[in-house]
């Protein structure tokens, strides 16, 4: 019996609601203040260039996943360690994902619950799902993607008809030079959330038809990065780019600022909403990412099989990973945003692209 594929639309849809993730509701380069939207657009542009490189080394080796080709590129002396610091890192990344969500909606609405609890139920559910297959997880988008748009949808039209957008606070445009807004742009929000999309190179060897991928991926990046450009600039609009900045859920404190004659009002239910729909589902591609590398290296037939113990691995480092919501972000931003990303979601691939073009110009001009 033929292995199931994930066709095109399905990859659009897990594209999108990756990129989501918590880059909707969490303030990212606010380094740039009221100019965080144009950063956005500029990283967009770095993001899909990365996307195709990925795409293009998965259809120089096809069917073969990121651990796979990263062997092939490189060798298997200096390849199988670059490997297993991917599986690290796809672990590590998927453990942030789950602890900034878990504190979000602690902050927001579960101020009661222990943060292991909604931490477990999360990862659980996710690794349900993920025991069915990551072709289970693809059709699962196609649904939740129609759920964010009607909820995103609903949430812009009752902030427009709300009044409390101030188009004044979005001026002046780059008010403090394009330096701010560039390095907001390459430093912050290319690394987080666009070179995330490194995850699916270990999806696309899952492509029905593996010519499809490119295109998918990059009008999908081209919409998630205008509706979060479009979003961010609509906090800052209501806002002000001080309390943005200062601010853990933005989008939050946005939407609670809604109210239509007295009577609509307090519709924060629309924010916690699409942060878990988002949330789940980023969570779940950087759990597939890191049980795909750990199948390849050890010879394990199917990631689905190592879909548990991963996931309880991830549960336990998002507890660890620090002790309080302060430490986390300082962590964060040092080492995951400001090292880890940039080495493995810019630098690595780079350089994978570059000896993997090396090899190929010598192998041509051999066999001439």
């Amino acid at each position: 019996m033929e292995q199931e594929k994930i066709s095109a639309k399905q990859l659009f849809s897990l594209i999108i609601l990756f990129e989501f993730g918590t880059s909707l509701v969490l303030p990212i380069g606010f380094v740039a203040e009221q100019s965080v939207w144009i950063s956005i657009l500029l990283a967009l542009i770095g993001g899909v260039v990365l996307y195709v490189i990925f795409d293009y080394l998965y259809r120089e080796h096809p069917g073969l996943p990121l651990s796979g080709y990263i062997r092939r590129i490189l060798g298997s002396v200096v390849g199988w360690p670059v490997c297993l610091l991917y599986l690290s890192f796809f672990i590590q990344g998927d453990a942030r994902v789950l602890r900034d969500t878990g504190e979000l909606l602690i902050s927001s609405s579960y101020d009661q619950t222990p943060l292991f609890v909604i931490n477990a139920m999360l990862m659980l559910s996710v690794i349900y799902v993920l025991r069915k297959g990551v072709v289970v997880l693809a059709r699962t988008s196609e649904i939740f993607l129609i759920v964010v748009i009607l909820l995103g949808a609903l949430g812009a039209t009752l902030v427009l008809l709300s009044g409390i957008i101030h188009v004044q606070n979005l001026l002046p445009l780059a008010g403090n030079g394009w330096k701010p807004v560039l390095t907001a742009a390459y430093g912050n929000i290319l690394p987080f959330p666009f070179s995330e999309t490194i995850c699916f190179a270990t999806i696309l060897p899952q492509l029905r038809k593996k010519a499809t991928g490119r295109k998918a991926g990059i009008v999908a990046l081209l919409i998630a990065g205008l509706v979060m450009s479009f979003t961010h600039a609509m906090e800052i609009a209501v806002l002000g780019a001080n309390i943005y900045g200062r601010s853990t859920f933005p989008l939050f404190l946005t939407i609670s600022k809604v109210n239509i004659l007295d009577f609509i009002q307090r519709m924060d239910g629309i924010v916690i909403l699409t942060l878990i729909v988002n949330a789940f589902f980023k969570i779940a591609i950087f759990c597939y990412a890191a049980a795909s590398v750990a199948a390849d290296l050890f010879r394990v037939s199917k990631p689905e099989k190592l879909m548990l113990p991963i996931g309880l691995v991830i549960l336990l480092i998002s507890m660890m990973s620090a002790n309080n919501w302060s430490e986390f972000v300082t962590i964060g931003n040092k080492v995951f945003v400001g090292m880890l990303l940039p080495l493995h979601n810019i630098a690595i691939p780079v350089l994978l692209l570059a000896v993997h073009l090396i090899r190929k110009s010598f192998r041509a001009k051999i066999s001439r």
